[in-house]
């Protein structure tokens, strides 16, 4: 099966045939996974923060996954169902620089992997986000990758050093203002998905993962008073894990463009009968048992003479329910305004049965089980106090950290 961007799966057949349907699949796995996870650990109302080498992507999911009709990639607009999902140019190789008027930007741009951050020691010259931490000792040389990967701290300071330079600052200060300058990219895209949305951050549970998202999970947590961070067992690799989670979900949509009455929606209905037919037809070929297909009846709707839709169940009090989605959405609504049913759409899920992650028993602890020793680095510009450092292979349930910490593991450290 290949991931589609509205966080269902397709056969390859099926991709070939519509390419289109995979363009933002990678993150839409990576949102479906920190919800499964977060459901599990009994948080409903979550922030999903993926950060990767090149990139960041938010997720908000006030108690389900969110999906929105149409997106944009590069200036171009696809007209597909995809998840809600806020992508900027910040990750772990996003590249730290001067603009023209001496202000200090990170990313867009990125080292990539090849020859990516000056302390990979791969001939990288140009300052990222992870020189930055590596710096700081939130990155330890004897413990990246596992300790399969050592780090070369003297060139990623020396370019810190040129930098802070052009801005009056020490290598660890132009550091600590580098992460700074992330994490404000970071929390703008979260304010973006949530309070511009109506939703207050500090009901959610922020699940930080990717390689990077734990390095920054707590920071960008204070800024926006998020009570909660959910770092998952393997946050590195999670996307992946989360493909193996994910449903066989199918579509089918027909154009109306009639106003709303409760006449309509018998009509409706009629139509809808027959897609659900055809819809469960196609899941039971691509091997779904019959009993495991769930279906939902949609509707695209709006006020007469706006240009975008609203999705919402369809139901018989069709307008009262979209002045509502209108009024949690933007803030109000037009209750004297006719309503547009712009779009039928049929949504069927057939449920695949994932992987089963076993629960392990809660045990007192002060992770001393786990405890590799102290850090100091330079504490006197970032004003942190001696870090303690753990491994996560050796960590239980229940364990309570002596922070600030880190917690090494093989796909990605977490800054505490």
């Amino acid at each position: 099966h290949i991931m589609k961007s509205d966080g269902g799966v397709m056969s390859v057949g099926r991709a070939q045939d519509r390419a289109i349907h995979t363009a933002l699949s990678g993150p839409a796995a990576g949102a479906i996974g920190a919800f499964h996870l977060a459901q599990l650990a009994g948080y409903e109302e979550v922030i999903s923060l993926d950060m990767g080498g090149t990139s960041t992507d938010v997720a908000l999911c006030p108690g389900g996954l969110v999906r929105r009709a149409e997106s944009e990639t590069d200036g171009l607009p696809l007209r597909t169902r995809v998840l809600d999902i806020e992508t900027i140019g910040a990750g772990g190789g996003s590249i730290a620089r001067l603009d023209a008027g001496g202000v200090l930007r990170v990313g867009p741009q990125s080292a990539g992997a090849d020859p990516g951050p000056v302390a990979y020691g791969l001939g990288g010259r140009q300052v990222t986000v992870t020189d930055a931490h590596a710096i700081l000792g939130r990155l330890d040389p004897d413990h990246f990758l596992g300790g399969r990967m050592p780090l070369t701290l003297e060139p990623a300071r020396t370019a810190l050093e040129s930098l802070g330079k052009a801005m009056d600052l020490t290598p660890e200060e132009a550091a600590l203002g580098v992460l700074r300058v992330a994490n404000v990219n970071i929390d703008r895209a979260l304010r973006r998905v949530s309070i511009a949305r109506g939703y207050d951050p500090r009901r959610f549970t922020l699940v930080a993962f990717g390689g990077a998202g734990p390095l920054h999970a707590c920071a960008v947590a204070d800024q926006l008073e998020i009570p909660r961070v959910l770092i998952p067992r393997h946050p590195g690799v999670l996307c992946a894990l989360d493909m193996l989670m994910a449903d066989m979900v199918l579509e089918q949509s027909r154009s109306l463009l009639q106003p709303f009455s409760d006449a309509l929606v018998a009509p409706l209905q009629k139509q809808l009968g027959s897609m659900a037919r055809r819809v469960r037809e196609r899941l039971i070929a691509e091997g779904v048992p019959g009993d495991a297909i769930v279906l939902r009846r949609l509707v695209d709707a709006r006020y007469a003479g706006q240009s975008y839709e609203l999705t919402i169940p369809l139901e018989r009090n069709l307008a009262g329910a979209f002045h509502a989605a209108h009024a949690e959405r933007y803030g109000h609504a037009m209750p004297e305004r006719p309503v547009e049913v712009v779009n039928l759409r049929l949504e069927a899920t057939g449920w695949v049965e994932g992987p089963q992650l076993r629960k392990e028993p809660l045990v007192e602890s002060d992770g001393h089980e786990a405890l590799l020793g102290k850090s100091t680095g330079p504490l006197e510009t970032s004003g942190i106090s001696p870090m303690t450092l753990y491994e996560r292979e050796r960590l239980r349930p229940g364990s309570v950290l002596r922070v600030p910490g880190l917690v090494f593991q093989m796909d990605s450290t977490a800054f505490i």
